[in-house]
């Protein structure tokens, strides 16, 4: 049985296409809207649906989600993204096999960006993989327990709390794996501020975040 957290932002339109496509969870799960205080949404229509005031900022919301979560395993996906026919599949058949790691699935954009975002596919398959960098678009799922007892996700932080979240996980010794699921998220950003701008700042903020984590977690190994 999967807690599913979905963080919404003030006049956020895109979470009822997902939760349609969360009809495939096991019988049992849960899925939990977490606004923004005093943002206001109708889920009337969703029989597995909870919607419930969390704190300013995404991480404090999906903090929240968590907090009220009944299930084991909680998946955390962003309002916008999209399912594979498999993802829940495969992310069921092998967090059973082992839940004592982070779990993530391969992204794709969807077909509403510029061309070149292809090369941001390959990219972030190679961040994920070889580097053990996954991001929140990539849909995180993770025991509660574990969660709880990593800290949750930091508050304090102005951008990239997700990536934030990975270090801990590795530091403390956890494993970081695939589900071979996919997500898709949009690729208009790309596309409206300029395919250059957008990659260049992801991968500059990437590298000032990581790199101190990096070293942090080098540290460990050799200590």
């Amino acid at each position: 049985m999967i807690s599913v957290i979905i963080p919404l932002a003030p006049q956020e339109d895109k979470w009822k296409e997902l939760v349609l496509q969360l009809g495939k969870l096991p019988e049992g799960s849960e899925i939990i809207l977490v606004t923004g205080i005093g943002d206001k949404f109708d889920v009337s229509e969703f029989d597995t649906v909870r919607c419930v005031e969390g704190r300013s900022g995404r991480a404090g919301r999906m903090n929240c989600g968590a907090d009220l979560a009944r299930n084991q395993c909680l998946w955390f996906l962003h309002a916008d993204s999209r399912l594979a026919n498999n993802t829940i599949q495969k992310l069921t058949e092998i967090y059973n096999k082992e839940p004592n790691g982070l779990y993530y699935s391969d992204l794709k954009f969807m077909d509403d960006g510029p061309k070149l975002i292809k090369l941001n596919e390959v990219m972030v398959r190679w961040r994920s993989d070889y580097l053990k960098m996954p991001f929140g678009d990539q849909g995180f799922a993770i025991a509660r327990s574990l969660f709880f007892k990593l800290g949750g996700y930091r508050e304090d932080l102005p951008y990239g709390e997700d990536a934030m979240f990975t270090w801990r996980v590795r530091q403390e010794g956890y494993r970081i794996i695939k589900t071979t699921g996919d997500i898709y998220t949009s690729a208009r950003k790309y596309k409206k501020e300029g395919w250059g701008k957008v990659t260049l700042i992801h991968v500059v903020l990437t590298i000032k975040q990581g790199l101190p984590e990096q070293l942090k977690l080098l540290g460990k190994k050799f200590l």
